[in-house]
Formats: C-alpha cells, sequence, structure tokens
C-alpha cells in the first residue's frame, strides 16, 4: 500500500522554537539529521522517547518530538472552535512529551513538531529529513494485546530512513547488537548502521549470516560475508565482532539472537519475499515478537549507503 504523504500544518511544541518549515529545514541542514521520536503520550512512546534522547545524544543531533493529530470523527466539526479544541490537545500531548526529553537531556536540543495527519503518513514524511526515526510498537489506540500496531508496521514499511520500534527487554543490557545479514543478499544490508550503533553503544556486535535454509555448502556465501565484514570492521576498528553462519530458518534464528541483544538490526525485506508484500516475513515477525528493540532498514537507503558510510552515519 502506497502512503501519500500531505502535510497540512507545521508548529512547534514550545514558543522558542517557533518558525516556518523552511527554516526547520535549514536548521537540519546546518545542525545535522535530527532523530524523530513519535510520541502520543502512550506508556510506548515514552519508552520511544527515551530512547531516541539516547539517540541523539550518543549521535550529537537534535532530537524533534513529533505529535500527528487529526479529526478522527464521520462526521466534520461542528466550529472551527471544536477543531481548535483538538488541536489545542494535540498540542498539550506534544508539550509533555517535549518537557519530558528536556528533562532527560538538559543540553539536547529537543524541538517539539505537531503536524495534522494520520501518525503513520506524517512520520513517513519526517523521515525524509531524519537520521532515524523511534517509535513504540503500538500508540493509544488498538487493543491490550496487540503486539504492533499498524503506525509501526506502515512506517517501517515505507520510511526513508532507519526505524527504530522500541521495545524494553525488562531484563539486564547484554551490551550486545546483532544484524541480520542475508547471505545470498551481504551487498544490501544493514552492517553500516549495525557497526554505528554498536560504536556508539560500546556493544559487541554478532553479525549472522542468514543462508538459505538447510543449504549444505555456505563456504561461497560465508567468504563472501567475512570479505565484507572485514571492510566494516576497517572503518570501525574500535568494534568487537562476532560472526554466525546459519541455514536454520531465518526468523527462528533472529528471534533467538533477540534473547540475548540490545538491539536487533534487520532488512525491511529480503531477496525472495513476495513483491506484493510492504515489509517481510522476518521484519514482519520480529517487530510483532523480538524481545528487544529492532531498527529496520529500509530498502531505498541503500541508494545512499556509501555517502552515509563516509559521514559515519548509519546506512
Amino acid at each position: 500500500m502506497a502512503l501519500a504523504i500531505t502535510r497540512e500544518q507545521d508548529n512547534y511544541g514550545d514558543e522558542g522554537n517557533k518558525g516556518k518549515q523552511g527554516e526547520e529545514v535549514a536548521m537540519q541542514a546546518d545542525d545535522g539529521r535530527p532523530v524523530v521520536a513519535g510520541y502520543d503520550g502512550s506508556t510506548a512512546s515514552q519508552q520511544a522517547l527515551r530512547w531516541g534522547v539516547n539517540e541523539a545524544r550518543m549521535r550529537f543531533v537534535p532530537l524533534v518530538v513529533c505529535h500527528a493529530w487529526q479529526w478522527s470523527y464521520p462526521m466534520p466539526p461542528v466550529s472551527p472552535e471544536t477543531l481548535e479544541a483538538v488541536r489545542r490537545m494535540g498540542q498539550h500531548v506534544l508539550d509533555a512529551g517535549v518537557s519530558l526529553a528536556r528533562s532527560l537531556a538538559p543540553r539536547l536540543e529537543v524541538r517539539g513538531k505537531l503536524v495534522t495527519g494520520s501518525s503513520a503518513v506524517v512520520l513517513v514524511g519526517e523521515s525524509s529529513t531524519a537520521e532515524l526515526v523511534a517509535v513504540g510498537p503500538r500508540g493509544t489506540g488498538g487493543f491490550e494485546e496487540l503486539q504492533i500496531g499498524s503506525t509501526a508496521m506502515q512506517l517501517a514499511a515505507h520510511s526513508y530512513c532507519p526505524v527504530a520500534v522500541v521495545r524494553e527487554s525488562g531484563r539486564p543490557a547484554t551490551g550486545r547488537v546483532v544484524v541480520g545479514v542475508e547471505g545470498a543478499n551481504v551487498e544490501r544490508s544493514g552492517l553500516g548502521t549495525a557497526f554505528e550503533e554498536a560504536k556508539l553503544r560500546h556493544a559487541t556486535l554478532l553479525a549472522i549470516c542468514l543462508c538459505p535454509e538447510g543449504l549444505e555448502d555456505t563456504r561461497p556465501l560465508a567468504a563472501r560475508f567475512h570479505s565484507t565484514i572485514s571492510v566494516w570492521e576497517e572503518k570501525y576498528p574500535q568494534v568487537n565482532v562476532e560472526t554466525m553462519i546459519e541455514t536454520r530458518p531465518h526468523t527462528a534464528v533472529m528471534h533467538s539472537a533477540a534473547e540475548h541483544a540490545d538491539l536487533l538490526v534487520v532488512n525491511d525485506r529480503e531477496q525472495d519475499d513476495p513483491v506484493e508484500l510492504p515489509l517481510g516475513l522476518v521484519s514482519q515477525s520480529l517487530l510483532r515478537g523480538a524481545s528487544c528493540t529492532v531498527t529496520v532498514i529500509p530498502s531505498r537507503a541503500f541508494a545512499m549507503s556509501s555517502r552515509s558510510a563516509s559521514r559515519v552515519r548509519p546506512g
């Protein structure tokens, strides 16, 4: 499903940061591409906001706290005042998110952004100028048993930059980042993002070569995989790297790895995934049930991977 990006309103959650959209773009160009945190006041979005604050601090870039609002009823509002009341409620939610972010990191540049539209469409639009977008697995809508909401799924499928779907595991940090690399398509992997995240966290990186299930002779794929890893190790000599070659089902391998990881990095789709699926089978399964935060790398990001890697940014 294609998402049509339409932005009807764009303003900031605090008086000091008010400005036109053109001024916002100029600030981003001067200060670097920001980390964007989708915020709706839910517990999951608070966790994503905390994660986003940490990411922005580690990367020395601004944080944009983004809240989407819209009239959600089938009948139109009875008056402009009614619509304004809904907008003000959205502004109140945004202000709370900005306040939380600033309390967590007083020296971090935090911008609030209130945008008219559905959460998924708004955040996909924001991803075009972002370093990373962080969201919770679900927001205020849906039912309690829902593992992953439509916003997180649509954002992961259509984003222009990496998307972190933040889950707090409730266990002590493991100091490990895991990346799944499709053995038959190693050139289009999330290795750039994974190495960068491991460096920022001073974590060990486990890179798993996901070979075709049941493949008997893995040597050709393993050789190409290790050769690619060596290139990234030269760029990131401070990162301790472990590798695995796997021929078991990819979904099972990655779910198992998530049990011992702080962060899982995967592509949005694999080479053999049906083209009609906006997200691949492995990434869908991990977004629904992985026990740690999952960062999904969109296919369209690989066109910029060389430039991003040279600037030490995720690819």
